[in-house]
């Protein structure tokens, strides 16, 4: 009996946006899969024995529809086999070179490493907004290099180091914390330009408020857990100066890309409107722990 390779990357797709984004993001891995294991973990299932067969390489795998995002990417990681893992949401599409570039770029030394994101829901100002907000950081043109943070959608790293730290991520993988401990270890995180990404998602401007809101204040109560009431109130204090701050940080990290202006003015209303929910959900998180919000990506 012949043994199986072990695939060189595994792609790790957290599917909750519906099966049409599903179907156009394996429709631009199809063509770029040899070597590479798919996984989907879905919290839906409508649509999904139809994407079985449309895309026979992809392996499906079904959670319940309370599984939040974090806990998606858990359950693909764990199923995953190939000696890189990439971590990928069902509202992006893939450039046709993504797997080539994302697999030469960790021919490197370095063990996380994620790449640009690129915006494809062109339409409307909010798209644009929410585009700016989450993903304007990775807008090209980007230099290669060491990065700070890395896109949660377009990230990958070597399944040893993963292994090192599954107890960080059991009960569900945010890579922002992620990415804090293994920066701690030593190890630096890699933006490679070349290994591109497209948003490519219509929002709804109630549900985005919603989903702004509860991420935020998960994301400030998991950074001060365990932190002392002084260190907690530090937080709450510089809070309140972040519907200024924020704002103002995706504008001028817009402007340094020089391009996009004209969408960026067009879509200010709501961009201005997103981050002062983020804030007020980061001092929600900070002063009242996450509530439910931990349960609401999804």
């Amino acid at each position: 009996m012949t043994e199986k390779k072990q695939p060189k990357l595994s792609i790790i797709v957290a599917a909750w946006n519906g099966v049409l984004y599903l179907r156009e993001c394996l429709s631009s891995l199809e063509n770029q899969v040899e070597n590479v294991e798919v996984i989907v973990v879905s919290n839906f299932e409508s649509g999904i024995s139809e994407s079985e067969t449309r895309f026979p390489f992809a392996g499906h795998i079904f959670l319940s529809a309370e599984a939040t995002v974090p806990q998606l990417r858990t359950r693909g990681i764990a199923e995953s086999s190939g000696e890189i893992i990439a971590l990928a949401e069902d509202f992006c599409t893939f450039d046709a070179e993504w797997c080539r570039e994302i697999i030469k770029a960790h021919d490197s030394d370095y063990k996380i490493i994620g790449g640009a994101v690129e915006n494809k829901s062109v339409e409307n100002a909010l798209d644009w907004a929410v585009y700016f907000c989450d993903y304007g950081k990775y807008m090209p043109p980007n230099r290669a290099g060491i990065s700070d943070t890395l896109s949660g959608m377009n990230v990958s790293y070597k399944k040893k180091i993963l292994e090192q730290i599954r107890g960080n991520y059991r009960e569900g993988f945010y890579e922002t914390f992620v990415n804090k401990e293994l920066k701690q270890r030593g190890h630096e995180l890699y933006l490679a330009p070349s290994a591109i990404v497209f948003h490519n998602k219509n929002y709804d401007f109630k549900k985005t408020v919603l989903e702004f809101y509860h991420q935020a204040r998960s994301f400030a109560a998991q950074r001060v857990a365990g932190f002392t009431p002084l260190k907690k109130l530090f937080f709450i204090l510089v809070s309140l100066i972040l519907p200024v701050l924020l704002p103002v940080r995706v504008i001028l990290q817009t402007i340094n890309k020089k391009r996009r202006f004209k969408e960026l003015i067009m879509s200010l209303p709501f961009l201005i409107i997103l981050t002062s929910v983020w804030a007020f959900g980061e001092f929600s998180g900070y002063l009242n722990g996450a509530g439910k919000s931990g349960r609401e990506w999804k």
